[in-house]
């Protein structure tokens, strides 16, 4: 019994070992250089390479710039994690409804950007906040003053930024929605009709009580990697204008690969991973909190 035993976890063992080695490999070995590079002072590719303790982190509290970018990040995060996900389960609740006609397509419409590119989203995203809305007030006959300059203005930039983000991303999103909407029972929103609940009260009393912990984990997904945004930021604005929209991991960027200050960008990248580890945890505290009180 014994040998049968050990045989099957051999067995179970060997089918997790190429997993292991590849999760090994391609995160853990890479985590911990990165950790190593973290404490010295590399600068590109030089191979004089010098061991300075807490230096880099040091420095890091002390930047302006990674400050300025750190308060970005959060209001980038905060805008599309919470308005991104309002509009999903918006658009979810609109596909889900039984008397919308044609609710396959509009399903597939709504998640249609999500598969393009979040480059090419970017680049046309400035092509409309050009070109196309400067035509479109100007066409309305409104005075120039409606005529704002999305990029270019520093308080609305990183917000028109995550507009672009939300429209991208909110399929995904949606698509969670509507899982989490097809499991609440049918019995139960059926006994609620009977007893004289109104659609108000069917969403408001019954839907979104019960989407709750959908709710706390599409927030977190979208905060994560709000966090770790870079891509609309470089394609947009460059980060600009000056460092109104330079988030963490754009900064990242280019002291790394601008400045070749590879010791100090791996520091950076650490903060930023232990931030996210910190958001991340925190919000599945408050969840964990949310369904015990349940």
């Amino acid at each position: 019994m014994l040998i049968r035993k050990w045989r099957t976890d051999a067995a179970y063992a060997l089918l997790l070992l190429p997993a292991f080695v590849l999760f090994g490999l391609f995160f853990l070995v890479p985590f911990a250089r990165s950790l190593y590079v973290s404490f010295t002072d590399q600068y590109g590719y030089n191979p004089d390479i010098r061991f300075i303790g807490l230096g880099n982190f040091v420095e890091a509290f002390g930047d302006a710039t990674f400050r300025d970018a750190l308060v970005v990040t959060l209001k980038y995060t905060g805008f599309v994690a919470l308005a991104g996900n309002a509009f999903a389960l918006a658009l979810a609740l609109v596909a889900d409804s039984a008397r919308i006609a044609g609710k396959h397509a509009l399903r597939a419409i709504f998640f249609l950007p999500n598969l393009m590119s979040l480059i090419i989203v970017g680049f046309v995203w400035t092509f409309l906040y050009g070109d196309v809305f400067r035509s479109f007030v100007r066409a309305l006959g409104s005075p120039e003053t409606l005529q704002i300059s999305w990029l270019g203005n520093p308080e609305m930039a990183i917000y028109s930024i995550g507009l672009a983000a939300i429209w991208q991303g909110a399929g995904y999103t949606m698509v969670i929605y509507m899982a989490g909407l097809q499991n609440i029972s049918g019995d139960v929103l059926e006994a609620a009709r009977i007893d004289g609940a109104t659609a108000r009260d069917i969403l408001w009393r019954i839907k979104l009580p019960l989407l709750s912990p959908v709710v706390v984990m599409n927030v977190i997904l979208s905060a994560t990697t709000c966090l770790k945004a870079f891509d609309f930021p470089l394609a947009m604005t460059s980060g600009g204008p000056g460092t109104a929209t330079t988030t963490v991991a754009y900064y990242i960027y280019t002291l790394g690969f601008r400045s070749q200050r590879t010791g100090y960008a791996t520091a950076v990248s650490v903060l930023l991973f232990v931030l996210i580890a910190l958001v991340t945890a925190g919000l599945l505290a408050a969840l964990r909190a949310r369904e015990e009180k349940v």
